[in-house]
């Protein structure tokens, strides 16, 4: 985007014909155009602005932004650096997202970083033996981006234990946070099953609210029940089947500030012993976002070791299972769309900038996207089309349905439109298999 105007920095040195960095702060003279993000006028003389990252002057009048858009700067709002907490920073997810974080800031694609400020990164997982030795190393390798003033991981991080959140307040020393990304989870359906109680401490952790602030939510697609194709996130209703669904949708509840968490429905006759007392909690943050997240797929965490995954993610899985001729079953009657661990970023990061940039709590509304890609799969979709690209045998790969009884209860197709999540972010529509595939395997 290119816009014709004069600007001055701030103390009145006129700009001209230099690169100028993001973050910087400058002073509209005058502008021909409504081009700051968020206002739909143009914005008169002495307006405080700041600019994206790498915007560039054009022929000594105008202003490329590189595809972003400046931002009116409040005054006083960006004098101190902003304190973003990730939790889960260990995991998969986490491990992709402190690198993408910290080493690019916290812009995306579709975003420039929201206000040109300074951030403080602070990493809660509760125990990893080589996370802190490989973060170290991901840093001393690398640069931080220069808007990131502090990465701190913070260790012990137990959702299940009463003192976690004096424990993050006196890493981070303070009370309050100007944004929460939640990562943290009991995951694994089986693990929730047999562990009902840790899964609703872990899983449903209402005391975040204390922190004041946007959280942006990894949910699940889990939530639905499965009946159906193509679900649907504001016009199809949730009916989760396990502990696993059902403790990660009544902490999407807890973020819309429901007085009740789970209906009957959604309860499924199951005991509610658990369910975490809402009587009085901290108001949730209307800044904050849910995002119903797919089975993820990509290629392995830009941190030497890992998580605790034996493979990455699915993919390497199936790979090494094809490479080694071993016979594996796979489904062929549970469907997901999957969702490549770029989209995941991107969308993460997506919203926490406009998290951020909300300068009135009270406007704000809790939103609710399907993460998923574009493709509806089952496993044994994903190992023919893996098997294909790496021209492997795949005679080893077995299509089985699963049993109808006995085992964890499952969603058989909770395959997701994710048109909305794609409006969102500008894009024409999410990653396929395909594209997840050539991505992760490229090399």
């Amino acid at each position: 985007m290119i816009g014709t105007f004069l600007i001055c920095a701030i103390g009145g040195k006129r700009i001209m014909n230099i690169e100028m960095s993001g973050g910087l702060i400058y002073e509209i003279i005058h502008a021909d155009k409504e081009w700051v993000q968020g206002e739909a006028r143009t914005l008169p003389s002495g307006t405080k602005v700041i600019l994206p990252p790498g915007t560039e002057i054009v022929n000594n009048e105008s202003i490329d932004f590189k595809g972003g858009k400046p931002r009116v700067w409040v005054e006083g709002r960006q004098l101190q650096p902003r304190k973003i907490l990730i939790t889960g920073s260990s995991g998969y997810v986490g491990q992709h997202l402190l690198a993408s974080i910290a080493l690019q800031g916290i812009g995306s694609e579709t975003d420039t970083d929201s206000e040109g400020g300074t951030y403080e990164i602070y990493l809660a997982y509760n125990a990893l033996p080589t996370f802190e030795a490989d973060l170290d190393n991901l840093l001393q390798h690398n640069k931080l981006h220069p808007s990131i003033a502090k990465v701190q991981p913070i260790s012990n991080i137990d959702f299940s234990s009463s003192d976690y959140i004096e424990k993050i307040q006196s890493a981070v020393g303070a009370t309050t946070l100007d944004a929460i990304i939640h990562l943290a989870a009991l995951s694994s359906p089986g693990y929730c099953e047999n562990n009902v109680g840790d899964a609703w401490k872990v899983n449903c952790p209402v005391e975040l609210l204390s922190f004041s602030a946007p959280i942006i939510y990894l949910s699940t697609d889990q939530v639905y029940e499965g009946t159906k194709s193509y679900y649907q996130e504001d016009a199809d209703e949730t009916v989760p089947v396990n502990v696993y669904g059902r403790t990660k949708l009544a902490f999407e509840r807890v973020l819309l500030g429901s007085a009740t968490l789970l209906s009957a429905k959604e309860l499924g006759g199951n005991s509610c012993e658990y369910i975490p007392d809402t009587t009085s909690p901290p108001p949730p943050n209307p800044n904050s976002t849910i995002l119903r997240s797919s089975l993820i797929l990509g290629g392995p965490t830009p941190l030497k070791n890992g998580c605790r995954k034996g493979f990455p993610s699915f993919l390497q899985f199936i790979e090494s299972r094809l490479i080694s001729s071993t016979p594996t079953d796979y489904f062929i009657n549970e469907f997901r769309s999957v969702v490549h661990i770029t989209d995941v970023l991107r969308a993460i990061k997506h919203f926490l900038n406009k998290a951020l940039a909300s300068e009135d709590d009270s406007r704000g509304k809790v939103g609710t996207y399907n993460l998923g890609g574009s493709t509806r799969v089952s496993r044994y979709d994903i190992a023919l089309k893996l098997a294909s690209h790496l021209k492997l045998d795949y005679s080893s790969a077995n299509g089985v349905d699963r049993p109808a009884v006995g085992g964890v209860p499952s969603p058989p197709d909770i395959s997701m439109n994710v048109s909305k999540i794609a409006n969102e972010m500008r894009m024409s529509n999410m990653d396929g298999l395909n594209e997840m595939i050539e991505q992760t395997f490229s090399a």
